[in-house]
This record gives C-alpha cells, structure tokens and sequence, in this order.
C-alpha cells in the first residue's frame, strides 16, 4: 500500500472548479514547494494521459463521483462502477419508500450517467469476495469506494436476536421494496414470514425517532390502496392488503427535543385518515425542562415537529368526543428503553397466540430521564418509576436506530468504532489522523456516515473528487508503472471484466440492468404499476443474460 505522510493543512479542489482552503486537511510533505498549489481544476477537456478509475458503489455518492469524473476529464477518461448489487442505484431503489416516487425520479439522471460510453457497470459484483482491493489497484489510477453503510446499528438487549418477529428495519424496508439481497438473507435465516405476521397481528413496535421509522410506520398504517399503483413488491403489498396492524406504537429513547425526523416525513405519518395519534408520556411535548428547550430552540426543525405531533394528539383528543373515531392508533412513546424480547403463547389473561406456529412478542421497557446539557442530553433509568412497562401481543418489532457501515475488504483501512473509512476531505487514510492511501478515495455514508438526503451525497461526492482531481494535478495518484511493479502474476488482467471472468462471477453489465428494468417495467405495466421487481437473483441474471421474463401474479 502506498502511503504519504500528513502535515497540517491543504488545499481541496472542488469537482466542480473551485479551490477550498482547509487547515486539518492531510496533505503530502513536499506540498509547499508545489507553485500550483492554489491552481482551480476547471471542468471541461484539459490535456492530459487518459485516466481509469474505479468507483465502488452505484447508489448516489456513486453515481455522483462518476458524473464529476467524466465533466471533469471528459474523453480521456473511463469509468468501472462495482455494485454488488444485480441492479444499480443502491437505497434510492430498495431504500426509499414506495410512495415517494418523486424522490426515486433521480434514478432518471442516474440512468443517464450509466448509459455514457465512458462508463461500464459490473453489478453482482462484491467488493471483499468477487474482487478485492489489490485486485482494484493493479487495474485503476484511483479508486472512490462509495458502497454505503450495510449493517445495523443494534439496541443491545437480551432476545433482540433469537426472538422471532425482532426485525432490522433495513430487513422490512427491503422487503416491501422487493430488494433481492434482502428477500434472500430473510429466507436464509429461517424466520417466520413477515407478511405472516403483518396479516395476524394487531400491534407493531418500532423503535427509533428517525426518518426510517417513520417510513417503517406510516407502510404499516397507510391504505393498502394507496400503495397499488406503487413499485411496492407484490408479497408486500398482498400482506399490507391482508394486515391485521391496527396500532403502531414508536418508541424514542431520548424526547420529542431530541429525535431526529424531519417535519415534512412526520406531517405526512401524522396526517394518515382514519389513524388517531397518542403521545406518551401524557404532557411531555407541552412541558418541555430548561435544558431540553434550548434543545427545541436550536432547532427549526424539531420545533415544527414539536408543533405537529401537539396538533396530531389534540386532534386525536377533539376527535375522541364524537363518534367518528379513528380504527387505527399510532402511539409515540417517548423517554422509553427496551430492556427485553422474549416470545409468548398467550397472555395471562387467556388471549390466544396468533397462531400456534407464530408467537408473539413480549416488549420490555423502562422509563427513561434525561441529563446533561443542551446539545449532549443522554437517556438513563428514570430511578422515580419503578415498575417496567410491558407490551404484549406485539406481531412485530422493527429496530430503527441506524445505519453502520461495516468492513467488506481486509485491505482497505477501517474505523470500527465510527463504521466509516478514515479519511480527510475524501482521501483515505491508513486509520484516523494517520497517512494518506495513495490513489484511494471515498464518498457517501462509508466516508462520513450515514446522515443527510440524496443532496448531501453530491455535495460529498464533490469534494471527493476535488480531492482527486487536485491530486492528479500533483502527480499523486498511481502510475501504470507503480501497477505492472506489484502485479506478481506474469498473466496481467488488463480489464476488470477480465479478472471476474476468470473467476465465474456472473457479472450484470449496463446492458442487463437495461434487459431487468425493461423486463420490470413491463411486468408491473400489466399490473398497473411502474414496475414489479424481481427479488429473486437467479431469476434477475437469467433476464440479464436476455432469458424471457416469467408473467408475476
């Protein structure tokens, strides 16, 4: 691996031309004798050698370094994008819900990068067990690992793993998104459906404050009609048909001061016909302490949520005293901790399980205070309640408390701690505050976690390939020379798509995303949709490969 030593400050040039000042950045040692240090990389055709690059990861951060790179170098210039996915566009097609198509509308641009001649697309491909990364290095001038955040942050409570019907939240948007990786980590697992237990169930828990809980919750609540004419997946959208789910309960560790959700995603969930809203503990939005009101103050956004679940509860409370009252309940506890999940055949008081092959789920809570000042509130045990509260007859528990990135190459540095690269403006580092990786970039969640909307991705991606172009300026990236003098096998690959057919790996090229998205389009078509997803893979590298797509029912 090569490295170059950090010093204390550096200039970053932006993709998009602009050169930004920072004084914690790395930067090579011999930086200050480079009279261009300040020179602007202006988008267009400069001359220069021609450029391989490689980026790893097809969701926006993806896609957005790849469009920089190509305004950037223009026809000197060829772009790998490794998705280990069979289909591009990583959470913006099996993250986002299905009834926000707009914001999947950006899969339009992103089609349009992928189809430029500059740009080749090698799906069905893993970074750390199809390909490693010194496979990578002996191929490329530089590489943007953008392959996003795959594991969950956990809630660290006895039965969260071996209790049946505990679920990540990243497995249930999966699965009503009809993400093909999902449907098969599911079915490997061994665990009861979640159709199943949609269907049988009355009452699901979600835990967490954030933008994902509120997608998780609101696809549980909505009218199965509304979501007919979406890409939502045809098992899902039979069970939300089916659903038995009249009462959601979110649950936050930390106050309405504290949580994390947007207004516009809350108002939409708030606003749902024919779902009555609860807030507990009873006056907690109104009666807000000193420190948790300077939380609320710094903050435009929370306080137009505070604004709308105050509405929402007084609402629910005007709605109450008449006799048209909603048939489904969505409560929000906040102050709360889960302390247990343990399975039950039936309550004590004789209520029946289910079914007798599907238990239901005990949830175990405890009261939760807050301290600390403004800005670092933490949860601890509320010492003045005593007794836990216990939910029974749960079907359902969704865990919403984030994303984490996680290690996919033993090559490639990692921070464990932060689940992130260690980098410095885009330019891996060898471990936090350490020395720049020659030729090694990132961009998106794995470079600074999983926070921000699809916008904060160009942004980020920018800056990356700032920090790229202005090392290419300087002769930083690696050399073809640098290449042959580590290839140790005599039988150089000389192309990505060599090293994979070597190895057997049933590689999904652009032109099969196009065979699946016009197989896709065409099944959902039939059914009034904008398409139906597979979610079977083997079934998606037949189509990919031009086999005749099986009729969905």
């Amino acid at each position: 691996t090569t490295t170059t030593t950090t010093t204390a400050a550096a200039t970053t040039t932006t993709a998009r031309g602009f050169a930004a000042s920072s004084s914690d950045a790395p930067r090579d040692e011999d930086e200050n004798d480079d009279e261009n240090d300040d020179v602007d990389a202006r988008p267009g055709l400069p001359k220069g050698p021609s450029r391989r690059f490689c980026v790893v990861g097809s969701g926006p951060a993806g896609m957005y370094a790849t469009s920089f790179l190509l305004s950037h170098y223009g026809d000197r210039v060829t772009v790998d994008v490794v998705e280990r996915d069979a289909t591009p566009f990583g959470l913006v097609r099996s993250g986002v819900a299905p009834d926000h198509a707009s914001t999947k509308s950006v899969t339009n641009r992103f089609d349009g990068i992928l189809a430029d001649a500059r740009v080749a697309f090698h799906g069905n491909v893993a970074l750390g067990s199809d390909v490693a990364l010194r496979d990578l290095r002996a191929l490329y001038h530089a590489i943007i690992l953008a392959h996003g955040a795959d594991g969950d942050k956990r809630l660290g409570v006895p039965g969260e793993e071996t209790t049946p019907g505990v679920y990540g939240a990243r497995e249930f948007v999966g699965w009503y998104n009809g993400d093909a990786r999902c449907a098969a980590t599911l079915g490997a697992t061994g665990r009861d459906p979640v159709g199943a237990r949609i269907v049988l169930g009355h009452t699901a828990c979600v835990f967490g404050l954030g933008n994902v809980a509120l997608d998780c919750a609101r696809m549980l609540l909505r009218d199965a009609d509304d979501l007919a004419s979406t890409d939502v997946a045809g098992e899902a959208l039979g069970a939300f048909r089916g659903s038995g789910v009249e009462r959601v309960v979110m649950i936050g560790r930390r106050g309405v001061a504290q949580a994390a959700f947007s207004p516009k995603e809350l108002r939409e969930l708030l606003s749902l016909p024919n779902v009555r809203v609860r807030v507990e503990p009873p006056g907690h939005v109104e009666g807000l302490g000193e420190e948790d009101a300077k939380d609320m103050d710094a903050s435009r956004p929370r306080r137009r949520a505070r604004e709308a679940v105050a509405k929402a509860a007084a609402n629910t409370a005007a709605a109450d005293a008449t006799s048209d009252r909603p048939t489904k309940e969505l409560v929000i506890k906040f102050l709360r901790s889960p302390t247990r999940f343990e399975s039950e055949t039936g309550d004590p008081d004789g209520t029946p399980p289910m079914s007798p092959s599907t238990p239901s789920v005990r949830v175990t809570l405890r009261a939760n205070a807050l301290e600390g000042a403004s800005g670092s509130r933490r949860a601890v045990p509320d010492a003045s309640v005593a007794e836990p509260e216990v939910l029974r007859d749960v079907s359902l528990v969704l865990r919403s408390v984030g994303y984490k990135g996680i290690r996919v190459d033993e090559d490639v540095p990692f921070d464990d701690e932060n689940g992130v690269v260690p980098n410095a403006h885009g330019r891996v580092l060898t471990e936090r505050g350490g020395e720049i990786v020659r030729g090694l970039y990132a961009a998106g969640w794995i470079k600074r976690g999983p926070t921000g909307i699809i916008g904060t991705n160009l942004r980020c991606a920018e800056e990356t390939v700032g920090a790229l172009i202005h090392d290419d300026e300087r002769g930083r990236l690696r050399e073809v020379c640098e290449v042959c003098e580590e290839e140790e096998d005599d039988d150089v690959a000389l192309s990505l798509s060599e090293v994979l057919r070597r190895r057997g790996v049933k590689v999904v090229s652009k032109e099969g995303w196009a065979r699946i998205d016009a197989a896709e389009r065409e099944i959902g078509r039939m059914a009034g949709k904008p398409r139906e997803k597979f979610v079977d893979l083997d079934e998606m590298l037949r189509v990919a490969e031009g086999a005749d797509a099986r009729a969905v029912d």
